[in-house]
């Protein structure tokens, strides 16, 4: 009976560890999809087509899919 109910504690520490670390690493995530759009608003330029927006709007949608994942875990 002490062997079930402690293993029951060790599987809830483990989960609550686990959505501790989801909601920190969301957290920072968050934070640098916000710093991405900022500076694709500064580097906007016109007329160029190979800039470094494109590979910001990249990184941007990869990282969102990230975070978007760690939402439904």
């Amino acid at each position: 009976m002490k062997k079930k109910k402690k293993k029951e504690k060790d599987i809830q520490e483990l989960l609550e560890a686990k959505e501790s670390a989801h909601n920190y690493c969301r957290h920072h995530l968050d934070g640098v999809v916000k710093n991405i759009q900022k500076l694709r608003k500064q580097l906007k330029k016109p007329r160029q087509i190979y800039s470094v927006e494109v590979e910001l709007i990249r990184n941007q949608i990869l990282l969102e899919e990230v975070v978007k994942h760690l939402e439904k875990n």
